[in-house]
């Protein structure tokens, strides 16, 4: 019967390193589905700021358009396109356009920036994933280790091993050898 709580607590010490090791593989997982998550979000940002490079592109297109509509209208008309109130109607489609085009370039700017911070979040959460891993890992060999300490100390204290990796447990001195022989 000694045996069989010896064994038992053995088993479960392996058992303590085999569950370390399953949870620190889930971590893991983890961790690479955080840093794919990360990758795809600024992935996603990135066509993001394309998207705001293009709108500031037909931004400028819709202004040359309009400019150049104003002062063919005029010229049409025998009307100096570059004074009096087409002068006004030029200068109001600039002030348009530019502050488009300015609010796209900010936007590109911003979603550069939120790409930079999803990355660096998606980071974070992977290396702490991996640290979780190895600490329910280390956690196992911990309890592994108790659990084989109890086995050595039920199976000393039924009996069961017959000498300690420390010296004898029977309180007589260990032998001295010289020379393969005992000489004390």
């Amino acid at each position: 019967m000694q045996y069989v709580a010896v064994a038992a607590a053995v088993v479960g010490g392996i058992s303590s390193i085999r569950q370390g090791q399953a949870q620190q593989a889930m971590y893991n997982q983890q961790a690479q589905q955080a840093s794919a998550q990360a990758r795809s979000a600024v992935l996603s940002q990135r066509a993001d700021t394309i998207k705001y490079k293009q709108d500031g592109v037909e931004v400028l297109k819709n202004l040359a358009r309009n400019l150049a509509t104003v002062n063919a209208r005029a010229a049409a008309g025998s009307v100096d396109p570059f004074s009096g109130s087409v002068d006004n109607l030029v200068t109001a489609n600039l002030e348009k356009g530019v502050t488009d085009f300015y609010m796209t370039t900010e936007n590109q700017q911003i979603s550069k920036q939120q790409a930079t911070i999803l990355e660096a979040s998606g980071n974070i959460q992977a290396a702490q994933y991996m640290f979780a891993g190895k600490t329910a890992k280390r956690q196992g060999y911990m309890n592994a280790l108790a659990q084989f300490g109890q086995a050595y100390s039920m199976g000393s204290e039924l009996g069961t091993f017959n000498s300690s990796p420390f010296g004898r447990r029977t309180g007589a001195p260990a032998p001295i050898y010289e020379n393969d022989k005992v000489v004390g």
